[in-house]
């Protein structure tokens, strides 16, 4: 009877012990799981809203009421003075309010200073809709860019020892071709030679960056009138095929 009682016993430990892993493993997993679970929704992101996709007759004319209204009162036009002068009049009408028109404004005015830095390295626009765009947004926000900070820096670079403008000539050939033709155009405006005198007191830093916008300038006329030139010979070519 004595030796009967172990056997029973052991195996009530191996069973336990069997157990006692699978019910650790399954309370161990639960929290894990469930915590996993619960971080997602813990720090939700709020989407920010979309900006609606305008065709560009819609930026135009939303342009041209900017434009219109900085020109007549000398101030700009709050978002909704704009969005009511322009309900009915757009190709995506879709009940537009003061916060559509202030971000595609922001939008524009981006696309503006993105397209001035690209038209400063020869890359002018190609589609008739962009460059309407452009001149447009030219109109109300040209000089708004860094003009007191660039002011400062123009005014500290200037030498006491000014130079000749042959020694200018043959460092700056671009910019002193410009400068010449400017004080010949000058007429009575400004005596003969004064503005040549004064660039001879240009700080070098100045020079330079004067000097490789002259130079990028220069491209883009010559990209551009190669693009008209191409432009008159395609259309006299179709008006060529008309006639016969």
């Amino acid at each position: 009877m004595t030796q009967e009682h172990p056997s029973p016993a052991s195996s009530d430990t191996t069973v336990s012990s069997d157990s006692a892993p699978e019910s650790d493993a399954s309370t161990s997993s639960s929290p894990l799981s469930s915590g996993s679970s619960g971080s997602e929704p813990a720090v939700p992101k709020k989407p920010r809203p979309p900006v609606r996709s305008w065709p560009a007759s819609d930026e135009i004319a939303l342009l041209e009421a900017v434009a219109a209204h900085r020109e007549k009162h000398g101030r700009m036009p709050s978002p909704s003075d704009i969005a009511a002068a322009l309900q009915g009049r757009l190709r995506a009408e879709d009940r537009l309010g003061a916060e559509q028109v202030a971000r595609r404004l922001r939008a524009l005015r981006g696309r503006y200073d993105s397209a001035a830095a690209r038209l400063s390295r020869g890359t002018i626009p190609v589609k008739e809709d962009d460059v309407t765009i452009y001149r447009l947004s030219k109109l109300i926000w040209a000089g708004t860019r860094k003009g007191k900070r660039r002011k400062k820096a123009r005014a500290a670079d200037a030498r006491a020892d000014p130079r000749e403008f042959a020694e200018l000539s043959g460092l700056y050939p671009c910019l002193s071709a410009e400068v010449e033709a400017i004080d010949k155009g000058c007429g009575a405006a400004a005596a003969a030679g004064v503005l040549k005198r004064a660039f001879g007191r240009i700080g070098d830093d100045t020079a330079a960056r004067l000097e490789a916008r002259v130079k990028m300038q220069r491209v883009a006329e010559a990209r551009a009138s190669a693009e008209l030139d191409q432009l008159r010979r395609n259309v006299a070519g179709a008006l060529l095929r008309l006639s016969k």
